[in-house]
């Protein structure tokens, strides 16, 4: 008789608040699942693994083995009203197991820290309800047993919620194919708001079972308790992101796994006075799932609005629109540098939203945009198709948090370790090395582990919209090389990898333990710089030359790489252990380190890198401290493995501290040897870590980067930003210690810029801002070559000759030169155009 009446209360309540529309209304939700058999749900939904859940023969069906396998209800949440609602799903045993499986409905999923539908689907909390493959009815910990004749290959499971005085009433009914029920309620139950989800879960046991599957369909949820939020929904166009340089746009639409049925071409229009341009289409690469436009002859102008367009499930276009920023030649560049997506502060909200603050004219994404155990699950290694949808799953977080700030600027992004599946990396080149191997020597051999078909894949999705590879011949097993440049705002952009071509660590380590970690100190820092070994590889590094070289449109230059190039941690993960050297980190080989640097600073260029976890500014030397380029880590988004640089600690004396005198600052010779100039460096805080995540990442030193491009005054500005700061309100302790820190451009060639050898002035007329280039007569070598600003500039060099003096411009191929020219001559160098 209770449940009786609930049901009819429960009826009359809902009638009370019923709309006409069957499909979607303000408090109705209906899914039956015909899409086409697909892996991708659909914009609704966000499945967990995705890869784990496919939709087949019209209905939903779980297809993992994963413990906590749901699919969440995105563009649906429960309110804070005091107020009812029900849902429903029709569900059937799939396949059978030996464990327990567990499927139906958690409601109310919370998380106090980030309310966001994006943070609720890996992070919410709520209550479960549903039925057992031993059948069994339960809600949270309570359970009843169904009758031994219930028949569990096809179930209507029915969840009703009232709002009472001391909380929800639950009562959870079942009903098989033959009319067979059970039903079970549970009171009291305390605020529910937020999500709605399906799960098909299992408890992991001692060994290695069977898992049981189940299948969904003709799910439905209703009632004034439920909030239409449509633009919660994620697809099917999922994010884009493109870039600018030298007159082309390259453009990728990221899309999901779709189904055999469903089209395989993407549109892109672009804005034309008050209607759209001509429609151009491209197909979509099947296994990277990315549609790539290429526009040349770009008038950069001006801004110029496009939209992606892509038929929905019911036929109609859906429209994804951004904006193609004007080329700013006319104003400072500003980059937002980030690094490194540890998803336990997924999905970042603070950082997102102090990004859009700054409005930055340009984004860097340097590496592991996504490390193996986001989401909350593990990794596929093989086969290749399944490592892929693994993959993707992971990458889509990235695309989910960041995409509204891609979509309007220039994206620059680039793979690092993590996002091949790999810890280390170290990769010669494309080389193949055995999971077998890898796993034997602690993830410290050369070559990638993963199929060259997902490291292709990587590849693809995160770098087909960047300008077209400078050489883009293959590497071994067939992977693609991503290195090239790019030129926006007057400043050109080397964008490299210093992964792809490095030797490994088995070449040189003659210890036990892991081959990457040097844990005593080495009588000769050197021993291990050997012969033959790799850093950015021949073709890399004559890239590099020729770039150094290319001044057409260029006021500055910079470097853009996955980590910086010098061993600038003392202490690696919470147990702090100390480790005189990190073969991973940009160190080591020390002679190709080396050679990479004095290639760099032959433009003046600055380096923005990533990886470490621990922001740091620092100016390199080779033979003497500063006497090269400064290079700037940002700090890590999220810290998943902690670091800390920390030589006050060690006893280390410390030369020539900054102005500032903050601690683990000044002159410091690492492990390798290599001459470091640290003037910022930012450590966690020392402090007990269990805390909510957004402020345990902030501790754990999270944040992102601002970095100014001044052309006028020739000028870096890099700036490193806390996680949790409020960029609206600026103050000191928004920023970490030491930061901002302003370079000019000369000082990224250290030598020169401190030495007192001077060639005569140099007087130009009729060039504004001429490039001049100063090369040593005796040996060949270009010493330098810079865009000086104005007609006037005095050379300095570093050691007594005579030099090669040549002034022009390259945008007209106009160029004068003077040979003989020696330090101490104070009669200017006249050159005329």
């Amino acid at each position: 008789m209770k449940k009786q009446i609930f049901v009819t209360l429960f009826t009359l309540l809902l009638l009370s608040a019923s709309y006409s529309c069957s499909v979607f209304k303000p408090t109705s939700f209906t899914a039956d699942f015909n899409t086409g058999d697909r892996t991708w749900i659909g914009k609704d939904y966000w499945a967990v693994p995705m890869e784990d859940w496919q939709v087949r023969n019209g209905r939903l069906e779980c297809t993992g083995e994963r413990e906590n396998m749901r699919v969440n209800l995105l563009p649906c949440v429960l309110n804070d009203q005091a107020e009812s609602f029900s849902t429903s799903v029709r569900l059937g045993l799939l396949k059978e197991g030996e464990l327990r499986g567990y499927a139906g409905f958690s409601v109310g999923l919370w998380d106090d820290v980030d309310s966001s539908v994006k943070a609720l689907c890996y992070f919410g909390q709520g209550v479960s309800a549903g039925i057992t493959s031993d059948k069994t009815l339960f809600i949270e910990q309570k359970a009843v047993p169904l009758p031994d004749n219930f028949d569990l290959s096809d179930v209507e499971l029915t969840l009703n919620a009232v709002s009472e005085k001391n909380g929800y009433t639950l009562v959870l009914d079942a009903v098989d194919k033959n009319g067979i029920t059970g039903d079970i309620s549970l009171d009291e139950i305390g605020k529910l708001r937020g999500m709605v989800a399906l799960f098909n879960r299992f408890r992991a046991e001692e060994e290695k079972k069977s898992t049981p599957l189940f299948w969904f369909d003709d799910w439905m949820i209703e009632g004034p308790k439920l909030d239409s939020v449509p633009e919660n929904s994620f697809g099917p166009i999922l994010w884009s992101m493109y870039t600018l340089s030298r007159g082309t746009v390259k453009l990728t639409a990221q899309m999901p796994p779709m189904g055999t049925d469903d089209a395989r071409e993407v549109s892109l229009e672009l804005k034309s006075g008050d209607g759209w341009g001509e429609k151009k289409t491209v197909a979509i690469e099947p296994d990277s799932r990315t549609a790539t436009f290429r526009l040349e002859g770009w008038d950069a102008s001006r801004d110029v609005d496009y939209r992606l367009i892509y038929p929905d499930d019911n036929g109609d276009p859906y429209y994804y629109q951004g904006t193609i920023r004007r080329d700013p030649v006319d104003k400072s560049l500003v980059m937002g540098g980030l690094t490194c997506q540890f998803a336990s502060a997924f999905p970042y909200t603070p950082v997102v939203k102090n990004l859009a603050f700054h409005n930055p004219d340009i984004l860097y994404f340097s590496g592991d945009q996504i490390y193996e155990s986001n989401g909350g699950y593990g990794i596929i290694r093989f086969p290749a198709e399944r490592a892929i949808l693994n993959y993707l799953g992971k990458w889509y977080m990235f695309g989910w948090a960041f995409g509204d700030l891609m979509r309007d600027r220039p994206t620059i992004c680039t793979p690092d370790d993590h996002d091949v599946f790999q810890g280390n990396l170290w990769g010669e080149g494309g080389e193949f090395n055995s999971i077998e191997n890898w796993m034997k020597h602690y993830d410290s051999t050369g070559g990638f582990v993963e199929p060259p078909e997902m490291v292709n894949v990587v590849n693809k999705t995160q770098c087909s919209h960047l300008p077209d590879p400078w050489d883009p011949t293959p590497l071994k097993q067939g992977i693609i090389p991503f290195f090239t440049d790019l030129l926006y705002g007057r400043i050109s952009f080397a964008i490299i990898t210093d992964r792809i071509f490095k030797s490994g660590p088995h070449h040189v380590a003659y210890w036990d333990g892991r081959m990457d970690h040097l844990k005593f100190k080495l009588k000769n820092p050197r021993e291990l710089d050997k012969k033959g070994l790799d850093f950015l590889g021949a073709s890399q590094l004559e890239f590099l030359k020729e770039w150094t070289r290319n001044w057409d449109g260029v006021d500055m230059k910079t470097v853009l790489s996955q980590t910086i190039f010098t061993n600038a941690a003392t202490h690696h993960g919470e147990e702090k252990m100390f480790l005189v050297g990190d073969l991973d980190s940009g160190g080591w080989p020390q002679s190709g380190r080396d050679e990479a640097i004095k290639t760099l600073r032959k433009s003046f260029s600055f380096q923005i890198a990533g990886d470490q976890h621990i922001p740091s500014l620092v100016q390199y030397g080779v033979k003497d401290f500063r006497d090269s380029g400064w290079v700037f880590c940002t700090p890590a988004i999220s810290v998943g493995y902690e670091r800390r640089f920390v030589p006050d600690t060690l006893g280390v004396p410390v030369k020539n501290r900054p102005e500032h005198n903050l601690p683990n600052t000044g002159e410091y010779v690492d492990g390798f040897g290599n001459l470091n100039y640290v003037y910022a460096i930012g450590n966690p805080v020392e402090t007990e870590r269990k805390k909510p995540r957004y402020i345990l990442a902030d501790e754990k030193a999270s944040g992102y980067s601002i970095i100014t491009f001044n052309r006028k005054d020739r000028t870096y500005t890099p700036d490193a930003w806390h996680f949790l700061t409020d960029a609206s309100q600026d103050t000191p302790e928004s920023h970490f210690a030491g930061w901002p820190h302003t370079i000019h451009q000369e000082e990224n060639f250290g030598a020169v810029n401190q030495s007192k050898l001077q060639l005569p002035p140099i007087k130009v007329t009729g060039i504004k801002d001429p490039v001049v280039e100063i090369t040593d007569e005796k040996t060949g070598e270009l010493l330098y070559i810079l865009r000086i600003k104005g007609t006037v500039y005095t050379p300095k060099v570093v050691t007594k000759g005579a030099y090669k003096v040549r002034v022009g411009d390259p945008e007209t191929n106009s160029w004068q030169e003077k040979s003989g020219v020696k330090p101490g001559i104070e009669e200017p160098l006249q050159f005329s155009f």
